[in-house]
């Protein structure tokens, strides 16, 4: 009964047939070698480490990325608001200095070219980002904040470039070295009027907002800067998790493959030790796999119903001989019967036989006797 229970509670895991699993991978997996499952364990365990770690990298790189070119995009506003506030500060300067050197005219030549730079250079970057911040076209990782700070800049001082271009016309108008004492005078005095004058306050108001700017984008490199090393540190987390978490999959996929193929090798063993230790050749091994496990499995099965039938037949050979002996032993035994009560006749004749000859030898005597007698 023992054996019948242990061999029940092997055969509930592993049934005596090949059973389709209902996993199309287990029923593929199922029908693969020896070899060859081990070969796709490890292809399967090396292809997800190195996939999730590359998917790992791939993540964490792209919100490096992402916040390497935010940090770059607040550097280029910064760098743009810085230079358009000292090229217009270097305007506002020379313009002042072109007027104190009105009297010296190699001065003022000087000055009215490096003007003219300066007037070049703010006429070009003013132009650059009338281009870049229009609200039709938003730069994709520039701040909200700082476009909007940009856009209502470009929109309150959009005569700035006719400002530029008026003071280009003014000094060139107005160029010592064409000019008399007289009229110097008088240049200087238009010169000073087109400083003070409402334009002028505009300017200053201009410059306020470009160093408002400024810190504004100031701020923003130095948030964009945080994000950069938060998305460094969040690199560094989705690397380690993704890592975790690929040695986990792999870990699970080796301890499922190995037990798929150690399984039904120590099922098989099982069932091996029982029919050796016990005799007991009722067992059967399962074979649930069609792998060189699944021959094993199959061939030990008919080695064992081989010989439970030879047992058997020599079973039926005792049975049949132990009939023979019994049949054998009642015949001697009924012949030793007759035997022995021939015997018992033989002997009772021979008594008989002695008998009468005692009997004739005496009667015989007696004869002689007589007839000595009667002589």
């Amino acid at each position: 009964m023992k054996q019948h229970k242990n061999f029940d509670k092997l055969a509930c895991g592993w049934p005596n047939s090949r059973i389709q699993p209902s996993n199309n991978f287990g029923y593929w997996f199922s029908h693969l070698k020896v070899g060859q499952k081990i070969g796709v364990g490890y292809a399967l365990v090396v292809s997800i480490a190195v996939l999730g770690t590359t998917m790992g990298f791939l993540i964490a790189d792209r919100y490096k990325l992402k916040a390497q070119k935010r940090e770059v995009a607040a550097f280029e506003e910064l760098y743009q608001a810085s230079q358009l506030k000292t090229s217009v500060f270097y305007v506002r300067t020379t313009q002042h200095q072109l007027i104190l050197y009105m009297d010296r005219p190699k001065l003022w030549e000087k000055n009215y070219t490096q003007l003219l730079e300066y007037v070049a250079q703010a006429r070009k970057i003013w132009s650059e980002l009338t281009v870049n911040y229009s609200i039709q076209k938003a730069p994709k990782y520039h701040s909200v904040n700082e476009q909007k700070a940009f856009y209502i800049l470009l929109e309150s001082y959009k005569g700035f470039s006719a400002y530029l271009q008026r003071t280009e016309a003014f000094f060139q108008d107005n160029n010592p070295n064409q000019l008399s004492p007289i009229q110097i005078k008088t240049a200087q005095t238009q010169l000073f009027n087109f400083m003070h004058g409402s334009p002028v306050f505009l300017m200053d108001n201009f410059l306020n907002d470009i160093t408002n700017l400024v810190e504004v984008t100031a701020k923003d490199y130095e948030q964009a800067k945080q994000e950069l090393q938060t998305a460094e540190t969040l690199r560094l987390y989705i690397i380690v998790g993704s890592l975790s978490l690929s040695i986990a999959i792999a870990t699970l996929l080796a301890i499922y493959t190995s037990r798929a193929i150690a399984r039904p090798i120590q099922a098989v063993t099982h069932i091996a030790q029982q029919v050796t230790e016990e005799s007991n050749f009722d067992l059967q091994a399962p074979a649930t796999t069609n792998d060189e496990v699944g021959i094993l499995a199959t061939s030990l099965n008919r080695l064992i119903q081989e010989v439970q039938q030879l047992i058997k037949a020599q079973n039926d050979v005792n049975e049949q001989l132990e009939v023979y002996s019994q049949v054998l032993e009642k015949k001697v035994h009924e012949r030793t019967q007759e035997l022995n009560e021939k015997n018992q006749r033989l002997e009772l004749a021979l008594e008989e036989l002695r008998s009468t000859q005692a009997h004739l030898v005496k009667t015989q005597q007696i004869a002689e006797a007589q007839q000595e007698k009667n002589s």
